[in-house]
């Protein structure tokens, strides 16, 4: 077998730490520059993915959905669920207009209409009755003061109300009629507010001549 080179004393001769003499480059350079070529090449090379990186993803997504459907039914089968969807019913409901089943909402929510309205001076039944003691009194002479002592006096009586009846004076009507001073009630009077404001004006001229007068009766005592 052949001996492996062995410098003689004296040989000048080294081995050359690059290779063989007459050799150059990189790839046959000192193993430690190579080490290093190698591992800065690996930052540019593409990334391999092997065959099942794809099968991987998929299992993912399908753990993912399963996962999500799951959540959903359990959100649906708690009771606010129900609440979410009776909120949702009301919001279509009010925005696809009035029907909405076998009501509107606006009828589900307005309240029971009352037997009876309280009566006030601002009803139009009470306007209009107003208008029309006006037109009755113009006709029996009475206009400017003589008519404001009248609207003050069954103002304040009756507001105006012809149905109204005071259990506690026993006035009833527009004019305020009342048995216990005025005798018999005349037929009809409680229907008609015509038929009470024709008592009233009646009455009003043979007992105390004109508007103004009962009225300061009325405020001294109340009656008139």
């Amino acid at each position: 077998m052949p001996t492996p080179h062995r410098p003689a004393p004296g040989d000048s001769r080294r081995p050359s730490p690059s290779g063989p003499p007459g050799r150059s480059g990189a790839r046959h350079g000192p193993p430690r520059v190579r080490a290093r070529i190698e591992r800065a090449s690996r930052w540019f090379r593409p990334a391999r993915r092997s065959g099942q990186d794809g099968g991987a993803a998929l299992v993912e997504l399908a753990a993912v959905t399963v996962l999500a459907a799951a959540i959903m039914v359990s959100v649906y089968q708690l009771e606010l669920s129900q609440t979410f969807n009776s909120g949702v019913r009301q919001m279509v409901c009010l925005v696809e207009g009035p029907d909405c089943g076998d009501e509107t909402w606006v009828d589900a929510d307005r309240p029971e209409e009352p037997e009876q309205y309280e009566w006030n001076g601002d009803d139009p039944t009470s306007t209009e009755n107003q208008s029309l003691a006006m037109r009755m009194s113009a006709d029996a002479g009475w206009t400017d003061g003589e008519w404001q002592c009248l609207s003050n006096l069954w103002g304040t009586i009756s507001s105006w109300d012809h149905t109204v009846v005071d259990t506690e004076t026993g006035n009833s009507g527009i004019a305020g009629f009342n048995p216990a001073r005025h005798g018999s009630m005349p037929a009809g009077y409680m229907e008609s507010p015509s038929a009470q404001i024709s008592w009233g004006i009646g009455y009003i001229a043979a007992a105390y001549d004109s508007p103004c007068g009962a009225f300061a009766q009325w405020e001294g005592s109340g009656t008139y």
